[in-house]
């Protein structure tokens, strides 16, 4: 299988901004690819360009940090505090019908959530990744927390978005 090269990082973050998916840094550690500003007709073709670019470039994982650090330096990033074990995120977001402090601190994790499931990516893996609760040490909490957290990303893309501060997207 072919891997992408570290040189290659600018160019590919180059050729997936330009296809019109946002690519940015979340927090220090992860990158999301996405495409929630396209228009619903035209993400089909932009799936199909962005496989095309993949498929060019080869793996990638084995340059996540790079990524980060590039996207970081080219002013492409959300900041997101980093995973605390065990207290860095709640069972379940709130429910109230309005963004809460607790949604701004977390918007990062809400968009990872939403491109992972975009992608494809086994909840199992996105609550040890992302929402740092282990699925094979607690199965009950970590479910619970995917499913919730991954339910208020999208009411906020829906509908509470408008409502986050400027300064959380810059």
């Amino acid at each position: 299988m072919k891997r992408m090269r570290e040189e290659d990082i600018p160019a590919f973050v180059q050729e997936v901004a330009a296809i019109g998916c946002d690519v940015c840094a979340v927090g220090p550690a992860y990158y999301s690819i996405g495409d929630s500003d396209a228009p619903r007709g035209k993400r089909r073709g932009l799936y199909k360009k962005l496989a095309d670019i993949e498929a060019r470039y080869g793996s990638r994982d084995h340059l996540r940090y790079q990524i980060v650090a590039h996207l970081t330096s080219i002013g492409r990033y959300i900041d997101a505090p980093p995973p605390d074990e065990g207290t860095w995120i709640d069972t379940e977001p709130p429910e109230l019908a309005k963004v809460t402090p607790y949604d701004e601190a977390h918007f990062p994790t809400y968009a990872v959530l939403l491109f992972s499931e975009a992608k494809g990516v086994d909840w199992r893996k996105v609550a040890r990744a992302i929402l740092n609760v282990h699925p094979e040490r607690q199965a009950e909490r970590a479910r619970r927390a995917w499913a919730s957290h991954l339910a208020r990303a999208r009411w906020l893309a829906k509908s509470g978005y408008g409502e986050l501060r400027s300064d959380l997207l810059q």
